[in-house]
């Protein structure tokens, strides 16, 4: 039986996902990218601490903050949506924050 050669780029992806740790990769590109998916002003005051099932749990400073990020919800689920290979988002659970303030 002949074997048509693959891609390497191919064989890794499958790895990853028949092997269950593509989502652990896009869980971690979510929080690596997190200031280039929602911008520098937004980032100063959240972080992404988990990604449990569909569920983006989202760290914020301050209540004002919490309650302005939750009016934009939708968009930055939308925002998330439209990166390649990170994890599905559909609802964004917002945590109080423990961040320092530098």
């Amino acid at each position: 039986m002949s074997r048509i050669p693959r891609k390497l780029g191919d064989v890794i992806t499958a790895w990853l996902s028949s092997s269950g740790l593509e989502k652990g990769l896009g869980k971690g590109r979510l929080l690596d990218e997190w200031e280039s998916l929602v911008g520098p002003r937004i980032a100063a005051v959240s972080r992404p601490v988990d990604v449990r099932g569909e569920t983006l749990l989202l760290e914020v400073e301050d209540p004002a903050w919490r309650s302005e990020l939750s009016m934009m919800q939708e968009r930055l689920i939308e925002t998330i949506s439209e990166r390649q290979g990170l994890p599905r988002i559909r609802r964004i659970r917002f945590v109080a924050s423990v961040m320092s303030r530098d």
